[in-house]
Parts: C-alpha cells; sequence; structure tokens
C-alpha cells in the first residue's frame, strides 16, 4: 500500500509490518497457551504455531 508521509515518520511506518507480525505470533501462542492444561508458554509446539500461522495466511521465511 501507498503510504505518504515526511521524512521523520517514515522509518516509523517501515517498522509497522514487522511488530504486527510478532503481535499476531505472542498472541496466538498466548492463546495457544492458555487451552493448554498446564497453560505454559513455554510449552507450545513451535511447528504447530508456525503451521498455523501459515494457516491464517501469515508470511514466514
Amino acid at each position: 500500500r501507498d503510504v505518504s508521509s515526511d521524512r521523520a515518520v517514515h522509518g516509523s511506518i517501515r517498522v509497522m509490518p514487522p511488530c504486527l507480525a510478532m503481535g499476531e505470533a505472542a498472541g496466538l501462542a498466548a492463546a495457544m497457551a492458555a487451552a493448554a492444561p498446564d497453560g505454559n508458554v513455554h510449552e507450545v509446539n513451535t511447528d504447530d504455531l508456525r503451521q498455523r500461522l501459515r494457516g491464517y495466511g501469515a508470511w514466514l521465511p
């Protein structure tokens, strides 16, 4: 999407997509942990997390 901004805020605009992606991943990981019996976010299966993110249309390298 095209955007018009002044030079002072251009850097801030460029970092918004990665912040959105990290927030989506963190939110999904928290939801997966909350649904688990022990509720421990450290026990979330990261392969399952990546698969679900891709299923929602996220781009992962």
